[in-house]
């Protein structure tokens, strides 16, 4: 089962059935899953067992911690020459997550590089050029191998149907892929031609987003970022690729469970949650179709009930959204429960669309 490295896929809790059938996996199924996963991201079991060693639900830290304990990265060992450089971003930067042992293990270079990169604040200068030099050219294939791990945690947690894992460690995978943290009110700086400066300014002025951007006339772009023409004409340009998702969630009907014989002792068979018919309408608002860093992204879907548990997971390429693309799927859930959906695109951050719906 993999969840983020097919060209599209639909993954339910389970197919349709009676209602008896288990909500998680078996561990014969799980192992097999997992030895699967592994095959896939040929990654180490050493690794493998770390990953699987995440704990349920678990946060922002704990994805990124756990994906920089990867075996793969004692290739990238952390230079004498570097030491006072990580030290400094550990004690005397704004990262969010921070080290407490002494600094100078590889899975602290991947950790705290990371951070200071989503800081968007540059690197600090207690570095040598060359020692620099050397960082900056390895860090193009440390970022390749944890997208590789980031990526293979998310396929496990999947398997676990923790749907707040997955969308946990899709926020992590879609930050570092943006270069700063969902939600950080940093997304501005995606944006070609507004650095930090900029980005101070349009916020001081309540654009703090760029749909909030993009929802301007170029006349009101040019007055608020002091540019004259025709930067406000060629930046909305750019940001009409910006992708505008929407998801429409309906249900459609409960599927009644066939009634089991009774016990021999006379009791009744405890019949699971009703299965309820869903249609799920998947669209982009954009006048064209999405393009952004000259691609066109791709999306996932993670519809969640309660507990955190995955009911539904989708992922394909914007494209398919084209017109609309209209999901009928069957879920497992109480009536009256509360399910989540949130819809955004893969790497830019930003983009997400989410809702809750209750199951009538």
């Amino acid at each position: 089962m993999s969840y983020l490295q097919t060209p599209a896929s639909s993954h339910p809790n389970h197919p349709l059935d009676d209602g008896t059938k288990s909500d998680r996996p078996s561990a014969k199924d799980m192992d097999s899953s997992i030895h699967q996963i592994q095959m896939r991201y040929k990654l180490s079991p050493v690794t493998m067992k770390t990953l699987c060693s995440a704990s349920s639900s678990p946060d922002r830290r704990e994805v990124l911690y756990k994906s920089c304990l990867a075996s793969e990265f004692r290739s990238f060992p952390l230079k004498q020459t570097e030491r006072n450089f990580f030290r400094e971003i550990n004690d005397h930067t704004a990262i969010p997550y921070t080290v407490k042992d002494t600094i100078g293990q590889p899975w602290h270079k991947v950790f705290l590089l990371v951070q200071i990169d989503l800081l968007h604040n540059g690197w600090p200068n207690k570095i040598s050029a060359s020692a620099r030099k050397e960082l900056y050219q390895e860090r193009g294939r440390i970022y390749s191998l944890l997208d590789r791990i980031l990526r293979c945690l998310t396929d496990i947690l999947g398997c676990r149907l923790d749907a707040s894992g997955l969308n946990t460690s899709l926020d992590v995978l879609r930050s570092i892929k943006s270069g700063v943290w969902e939600s950080a009110g940093q997304e501005l700086l995606l944006v070609d031609g507004i650095g930090a400066v900029k980005m101070e300014k349009l916020c001081r002025s309540g654009i703090k987003t760029i749909h909030q951007l993009a929802g301007l006339d170029f006349c009101q772009v040019e007055r608020l970022m002091s540019r004259n023409p025709p930067f406000g004409h060629n930046l909305l340009q750019q940001l009409a690729g910006f992708p505008q998702l929407s998801c429409q969630f309906e249900t459609i009907r409960e599927y009644t469970p066939i009634a089991r014989p009774p016990h021999g002792d006379g009791r009744m068979v405890a019949l699971k949650p009703g299965l309820f018919m869903c249609r799920i309408v998947l669209k982009y608002g954009n006048s064209q179709l999405p393009l952004w860093n000259k691609n066109n992204p791709w999306v996932t879907l993670v519809v969640d009930g309660e507990n955190g548990r995955l009911l539904w997971f989708w992922r394909g390429s914007v494209t398919e959204l084209t017109g609309e693309k209209e999901l009928l799927i069957g879920i497992e859930v109480k009536k009256g429960e509360k399910i989540g959906l949130k819809l955004a695109c893969e790497e830019i951050v930003g983009t997400m669309a989410q809702s809750t719906h209750q199951i009538p």
